[in-house]
């Protein structure tokens, strides 16, 4: 079995729990760090690479646009 480790901000824990629930991937939370992340634990098989795959690029996607909402309440 292999592990993944992810650190999910806060405000973004739910909708990545949602796609991970959606995966089926076998998790659990760790944690939380310095910087109040949530540290979430994946344990897959070799053939669930592709959904590890899937998730890190979501929560990319999370982190983005949590950035560019934080940029937008810079500006006003």
């Amino acid at each position: 079995m292999r592990k993944a480790m992810f650190e999910v901000p806060s405000e973004v824990v739910g909708e990545f729990t949602e796609k991970l629930t959606d995966l089926e991937l076998e998790n659990s939370i760790v944690g939380k760090n310095d910087n109040d992340e949530i540290e979430i634990e994946v344990l897959y098989e070799k053939n669930e690479s592709k959904q590890v795959d899937e998730l890190e690029a979501f929560l990319e996607e999370l982190k983005e646009n949590l950035e560019d909402d934080d940029e937008e309440e810079d500006d006003n």
